[in-house]
C-alpha cells in the first residue's frame, strides 16, 4: 500500500462565512493550525466501485447526470481523510463533450453512506453566464436552495450569508457568480458548525457545492425550555463587550501590497452567553476570563538582526528540524525553490519520509530575507507506526505551554520577536491529538495587528507540532489620531448590538450542542467598526461602492464601478457623459479584462524600469500603463498622452489588440470599408476600426464611425461589455 501526504489550505473565504466574529478575529481562540492535513490512501475496499459512486450521483442529481455514460467518469484509486477527521472520502471525476465543448467536474463522497460532500463543476462556456447574466440574484437564490435540498436530502437549512455578484467576479470576461452560505438548523435554530457553501453562475448552472462538518451519526441538542429572554441577553452583552482599538488587515484590498486600517473591536474572550445559565462561553466551553489579556511584548528589542538565507542554509535548517522527528524512516529533501508571498521572498523546502511501501511528504518554509521560519508541520504523527504505544504523557500546565511556545518563537523569529505580544486569548487544547495551540499577535504602536500572528502548536512532551506565521509587510500605518473617540464608538456599538440564538458544539463532549446567544450587529455575527468613519464593517459591506444613475448605461456603469474598474468618489459629482482620459480608459480596460493590483512591482527585486519615457516609475499611471503594455493593449512606440481624452479610433485599436487580432488588423488593404467618414480614419488604423465595427464592439451612427469622437465613460462601459463577450468567445474556455 502506498500513501502520499500533502498539506492543503482550506478556503479562507468559505470558512469565514461560518465563523461568528470572524472579521473581529473570533474572540475565542480555536486551534491555530492554519493548514489541514490531507492524507491519501490506496483504496482496498472492493465494495467501493466507480459504478456505485455513479449510481449514488445519478440518484441524487438525475436531471444533471442521467445522460452521462459510465465511460465519462473516472474514479480515483486513492481515498483520503484528514488528520483531524478520519472519515474516508472517495473522488469521482468526469469529462464530457456537450455541444462540441468540453465540460468537466469532480465529486467527493464521504463515509459508508457515500453522501456527497462536495461538487466542483466546470460547465462549457456560455455568454449567458457573463454580465448581465441570464438569471437574477433572486433566481440564483432559488437555484442554490433547491440544489442544497437535493444533494443534502434535507430542507433544514437557512441562508446565512449572500455574497454580491460583483465581489465574486473581479473581471468582466469571467462569469457572474452568486455565492451563498447555508447553515443547518434544529428547531429553526442555526447550528454553527454545520454549513454548506454554494455558488451559481449567471446562466443558472451550479459551479460549487461544499458541505462543511457533515452531520454526525448522533447529535444531542440542548432543550430550548427556560431560555433567557433575548433582551436580557443583549443587556448582558452590552455590559461586557467593551471596544478596543486595533489595526486590521484588509483581506479584500485590491492592492498588491498588504494594507491595514484602524478598527474598533470588542476586547472579549468569549463567543457568547449560555442561553440557559447566563454563563460566558468560548471555544473551550464555560469561561470566567471574559476579557482579553493585556498586551505584553515578548521582548523589547531584537534578539538577532535579519540575516538573508541561502538555499543551502535553508536545506540544512529544514533537515535539522525535521529529520530528528522520524523513527527510522528514510528522510529525503525532494525539492527547494523560491517564491513570492505578500511581497516577501520565501524559500520552500519539500521533503519526504520513506518506508518500505509508503511515503509521506510536505514542505517547510523560511523568509529568505530574514532567515526566519514561516511555516512548519510535524508530519511524523501521520506516519503509520505499527503497535505504537498510547501517549500517556500528563497534560502540560498552561504556564509551561506558554513558556515552551515562547522559546520556539524566540528561536524561529529572533529578528522580529520584539514585534509580537504574549498571548491575549486563552490557550486551546485539542483532545484528539493532545496538542496545545498558542497564538502570539503582532503589535504596532501599542495596538494589536488583527490578522497577523505567530501560531505555535506543541504536544504534552513540549515538542513542536506546527508553526505558522502570517507576517504582513505593511508600508503605511494609519494615524491613531484619525480614530473617533472611544466613548462615541462604544455608544454607537451598544445601540446596534443584538443577539442571536444558536446551537454551538460542546468541544469536550462529542456530538453535543448547547444553546448560546451570540452577539450580532445588524443581525450579522461579524462586527468590526471602522475607527475613522464609525461605520460598521462586514466581510463584504465595507467594499460597497457608490451607485449612479444614467439613461442608457446605468447597469453597465454600476457593474464596473462595483467591480472596481471605474473609480467614483462621489455619485453626485460623477458625470458619465464626460469624456474619459487615455489614462482612465486604460485603467478601466485593464481592470476589466485582467487582474490588476495597485502598487504591483513589475521588476521585483530589481530596479524598476519604465517602458514609456513620459510615464516614469513614480507616475500615478505607471502600474496601469505597464499592465496595459504586458497585456498587449499598447505598444512601446505608441504616442501616449495620458491626460488627453481618448478617441473612438484609439479605443478600437486597444480593443483589437486585447483580442489578439493585431496582425489581422494590420492588413488594412484587405478591408472594404464603406463608412461615410472613412477618410477621417488614420490610414494605419483602418483595419482596427473595421474589425471593431464588424465584431460590434463599437456602433456606427448613420454609417459614420466617428473616429475622432471623444469617448465618454458611458460609451466605454457599454462597449467594454461587448469586448468581454468577444474575449470569452475567443478563449472558448470552460468556467
Amino acid at each position: 500500500m502506498k500513501k502520499w501526504t500533502s498539506v492543503l489550505s482550506m478556503s479562507a473565504v468559505a470558512l469565514s462565512l461560518f465563523a461568528g466574529g470572524a472579521v473581529a478575529d473570533a474572540n475565542s481562540t480555536p486551534p491555530v493550525n492554519e493548514e489541514r492535513q490531507q492524507i491519501f490512501v490506496a483504496i482496498t475496499d472492493e465494495k467501493i466501485t466507480k459504478e456505485k459512486l455513479i449510481s449514488k450521483l445519478k440518484s441524487t442529481l438525475p436531471e444533471m447526470f442521467n445522460s452521462f455514460s459510465n465511460s465519462d467518469f473516472n474514479m480515483s484509486t486513492m481515498s483520503h481523510h484528514y488528520a483531524d477527521d478520519l472519515t474516508t472520502r472517495y473522488e469521482l471525476s468526469y469529462t464530457k463533450m456537450i455541444n462540441n465543448k468540453m465540460t468537466s467536474g469532480s465529486i467527493t463522497f464521504i463515509g459508508d453512506t457515500l453522501d456527497i460532500e462536495s461538487i466542483s463543476m466546470y460547465p462549457n462556456s456560455s455568454k449567458d453566464a457573463l454580465f448581465p447574466g441570464k438569471i437574477t440574484e433572486k433566481q440564483a437564490k432559488t437555484i442554490a436552495t433547491d440544489f442544497v435540498k437535493k444533494v443534502s436530502g434535507s430542507s433544514d437549512f437557512m441562508i446565512a450569508s449572500e455574497v454580491p455578484s460583483y465581489y465574486s467576479t473581479r473581471i468582466i470576461t469571467e462569469p457572474i457568480t452568486y455565492t451563498y452560505t447555508f447553515v443547518k438548523t434544529e428547531k429553526n435554530i442555526p447550528i454553527q458548525d454545520q454549513g454548506i457553501y454554494v455558488s451559481v453562475l449567471g446562466d443558472g448552472n451550479v459551479q460549487y457545492y461544499t458541505q462543511y462538518s457533515m452531520q454526525p451519526k448522533r447529535q444531542v441538542f440542548e432543550d430550548t425550555a427556560n431560555v433567557i429572554a433575548k433582551d436580557a441577553a443583549v443587556e448582558k452583552l452590552q455590559d461586557e463587550m467593551k471596544l478596543t482599538l486595533q489595526y486590521a488587515y484588509d483581506y479584500m484590498s485590491y492592492s498588491a501590497k498588504p494594507k491595514v486600517s484602524l478598527v474598533y473591536v470588542p476586547a472579549t474572550n468569549f463567543n457568547g452567553l449560555h442561553a440557559k445559565t447566563g454563563k460566558w462561553h468560548n471555544y473551550l466551553g464555560e469561561t470566567t476570563q471574559t476579557k482579553m489579556k493585556p498586551i505584553s511584548p515578548i521582548v523589547t528589542e531584537q534578539l538577532q538582526q535579519e540575516k538573508p538565507l541561502t538555499m543551502d542554509e535553508a536545506k540544512e535548517r529544514a533537515k535539522k528540524l525535521v529529520e530528528a522527528r522520524s523513527n527510522g524512516e528514510k528522510f529525503t529533501i525532494d525539492s527547494a525553490y523560491e517564491h513570492e508571498y505578500n511581497g516577501t521572498s520565501v524559500v520552500s523546502i519539500s521533503y519526504s519520509y520513506h518506508m518500505k511501501n509508503s511515503s509521506h511528504s510536505t514542505s517547510i518554509e523560511f523568509n529568505k530575507n530574514t532567515g526566519e521560519l514561516t511555516n512548519y508541520y510535524d508530519l511524523s504523527d501521520s506516519l503509520p507506526y505499527l503497535d505504537a504505544p498510547e501517549d500517556t504523557t500528563p497534560r502540560l500546565a498552561e504556564d509551561k505551554v506558554i513558556a515552551i511556545a515562547l522559546d520556539f518563537v524566540k528561536e524561529f523569529a529572533p529578528a522580529s520577536v520584539h514585534e509580537y505580544s504574549k498571548p491575549i486569548h486563552e490557550i486551546s487544547y485539542n483532545e484528539d491529538d493532545k496538542t496545545h495551540n498558542v497564538a502570539f499577535p503582532r503589535i504596532k504602536n501599542g495596538l494589536v495587528v488583527n490578522g497577523d500572528t505567530i501560531s505555535v502548536s506543541i504536544n504534552n512532551k513540549g515538542e513542536l507540532k506546527s508553526y505558522y506565521r502570517n507576517h504582513l509587510m505593511i508600508e503605511e500605518w494609519p494615524d491613531l489620531a484619525t480614530a473617533i473617540p472611544l466613548n462615541e464608538a462604544q455608544k454607537k456599538f451598544n445601540a446596534a448590538l443584538g443577539a442571536k440564538l444558536v446551537y454551538s458544539a460542546v468541544q469536550k463532549e462529542e456530538d453535543k450542542y448547547e444553546l448560546l446567544y451570540v452577539p450580532t450587529i445588524n443581525d450579522k455575527q461579524l462586527y468590526q467598526m471602522d475607527a475613522v468613519t464609525g461605520e460598521f464593517l462586514t466581510a463584504y459591506g465595507a467594499l460597497k461602492k457608490e451607485t449612479i444613475t444614467h439613461k442608457t448605461a446605468e447597469k453597465e456603469l454600476n457593474y464596473l464601478i462595483q467591480a472596481g474598474a471605474i473609480d467614483v468618489k462621489s455619485a453626485k459629482d460623477f458625470n458619465a457623459d464626460k469624456a474619459i482620459s487615455q489614462g482612465d480608459a486604460l485603467k478601466t480596460i485593464v481592470k476589466s479584462i485582467g487582474y490588476f493590483y495597485e502598487g504591483y512591482s513589475y521588476n521585483y527585486g530589481q530596479n524598476p524600469t519604465s517602458t514609456f519615457e513620459l510615464i516614469p516609475v513614480d507616475h500615478p499611471y505607471y502600474a496601469v500603463v505597464e499592465s496595459a503594455y504586458r497585456l498587449g493593449i499598447i505598444r512601446a512606440d505608441d504616442q501616449l498622452a495620458i491626460d488627453r481624452n481618448v478617441t473612438k479610433e484609439q479605443v478600437a485599436v486597444w480593443f483589437i489588440r486585447a483580442l489578439g487580432l493585431e496582425q489581422a488588423a494590420k492588413q488594412k488593404d484587405i478591408y472594404n470599408v464603406k463608412f461615410a467618414d472613412v477618410a477621417d480614419i488614420t490610414p494605419a488604423n483602418v483595419g482596427y476600426v473595421a474589425l471593431s465595427s464588424a465584431l460590434e464592439l463599437q456602433k456606427l451612427s448613420q454609417n459614420n464611425f466617428q473616429p475622432k469622437k471623444e469617448v465618454t465613460y458611458a460609451d466605454l462601459a457599454v462597449s467594454i461589455i461587448d469586448l468581454a463577450y468577444a474575449i470569452a468567445d475567443k478563449q472558448n474556455t470552460s468556467y
